[in-house]
């Protein structure tokens, strides 16, 4: 047989298994940051029952998002400040009037985040804020999972 044709051949087999890992990589993800995932549909469900809307979000990732009336009184009043959005696992939580593309691309790395570092997930955060507030800096700013989030952004 020509090299060619089973390079080629080679080829189309590792073609054909990517999107085959991707969706097991996908499906280990949102099992595997479940927990985390679970509270944020706490959280939506009484958002959706008080005038919220919720919408799939598919690409590198997946995630339910909701916004409404309670998710704008939820992110205004938030313990740490306020935001417009914010992730919980796959649940991301954003304002009712709805997310800019640098938002949402923002909240999508940390659904991302939840999906690699799982239920320890948010231990990780807040030593990450924790850290750089003994450093000396600011907790949210120097927050390495805030920092890989912006860069994120940059990429759209």
């Amino acid at each position: 047989m020509h090299p060619t044709r089973t390079r080629m051949r080679t080829l189309t087999a590792e073609r054909q298994r990517r999107p085959v890992l991707a969706f097991f990589l996908t499906v280990f993800g949102i099992l595997w940051a479940l927990p985390i995932t679970l509270f944020g549909l706490a959280l939506a469900v009484p958002i959706l029952l008080w005038r919220g809307r919720a919408q799939w979000i598919r690409g590198q990732t997946v995630a339910l998002l909701v916004r409404g009336p309670l998710a704008d009184f939820l992110l205004s009043h938030h313990p740490f400040g306020a935001m417009t959005a914010m992730a919980l696992g796959h649940v991301v939580i954003s304002e009712a009037q709805g997310l800019s593309a640098r938002v949402l691309v923002h909240e999508l790395e940390h659904v991302r985040q939840a999906s690699r570092w799982g239920i320890v997930f948010p231990l990780a955060y807040l030593l990450s804020s924790a850290w750089a507030a003994l450093c000396g800096k600011d907790a949210y700013w120097h927050n390495a999972f805030e920092i890989a989030a912006r860069k994120a952004e940059k990429r759209i």
